[in-house]
């Protein structure tokens, strides 16, 4: 009866147009009654109908199990901006839901290149891309920083999404450890975007500040969606001096909207940010255009 109930959920929450909220009903006590006996890791599917495993005791595996995706919000942000034949980079990709989502759209003659350095994500990232025929996706089993090196990633126990290089102190809930291998962003991926239009989806908890310049400072950069909790002087300093212009995505529901970014105490208010390039490749902008003018128009 509870896997009945369990699989006539899943059903409704994928049939929901939700933009935002998807945290919050993960939390329920209802949600987590329904999937305690769950075996981990347990088989779901993406969006797409590809099978992937998860952990449904983690934050992020309980989101992807419930939803076939992470963040619909940045989900759908991305497919909106780009266009086929883009690279895509997928940073701190977790179970690279967006990554997979991103290979839809930029089609055969695009690439979508996936960085992840947890053994057990790079693992189910890796079993998923045959069975979803992602020819056009490419797994890297590294974190990107500013210097090559191995590193301690921390995490809590249950939520793998916030996996960080960057020192947390004597935080004890930062349970779960590995020692990572990382690569220096520019001579690493340089080689990956020669040429090519791209842009970017970064997540990784705390160090933005480390790949951020180089990634806003290449000619081709269409646009990046990372997280501004933290560092937030830092990266509203180096995306406005780089000359692009931030939204951020604002969280509702059911409706996709976007708020221009013009002050350090308007990027407080958001979570998750996209900084476009008002010049180079891709849609043409100027300082007055809208990004939800823009989106609507994709």
């Amino acid at each position: 009866m509870k896997r009945v109930l369990r699989n006539l959920v899943i059903v409704v929450l994928r049939q929901l147009p939700l933009k935002s909220g998807v945290t919050a009903i993960a939390s329920y006590k209802f949600i987590k009654w329904l999937i305690r006996d769950l075996p981990d890791p347990v088989m779901t599917t993406l969006r797409d109908g590809t099978p992937i495993a998860t952990s449904p005791h983690d934050h992020d595996g309980t989101i992807l199990y419930l939803f076939g995706t992470n963040d619909p919000k940045v989900k759908l942000t991305t497919e909106a901006l780009l266009n086929p034949g883009d690279t895509f980079l997928d940073i701190g990709a977790n179970h690279a839901t967006i990554g997979f989502a991103a290979a839809q759209v930029v089609g055969p003659k695009g690439l979508v290149h996936v960085f992840e350095p947890q053994r057990k994500l790079g693992d189910r990232i890796d079993a998923a891309i045959r069975p979803g025929r992602y020819s056009n996706v490419v797994l890297h089993r590294i974190g990107l920083l500013d210097i090559d090196g191995s590193f301690e990633l921390r995490s809590p126990s249950n939520h793998s999404g916030c996996a960080t290089f960057v020192d947390i102190g004597t935080a004890t809930h930062f349970n779960a450890s590995e020692i990572c291998i990382v690569r220096a962003i520019a001579p690493y991926v340089g080689p990956l975007i020669e040429g090519r239009r791209f842009a970017a989806k970064i997540d990784i908890e705390g160090a933005e500040p480390k790949i951020l310049p180089w990634l806003l400072a290449q000619p081709t950069t269409r646009f990046l969606i990372f997280e501004a909790s933290q560092n937030s002087q830092a990266l509203y300093d180096t995306v406005r001096a780089a000359g692009f212009i931030l939204y951020g995505l604002v969280r509702h529901p059911l409706l996709m909207r976007y708020q221009r970014i013009d002050s350090l105490t308007e990027l407080s208010r958001f979570h998750d940010v996209v900084a476009l390039n008002a010049v180079g490749p891709g849609p043409a902008m100027t300082n007055r255009t809208g990004l939800t003018k823009l989106l609507r128009a994709a």
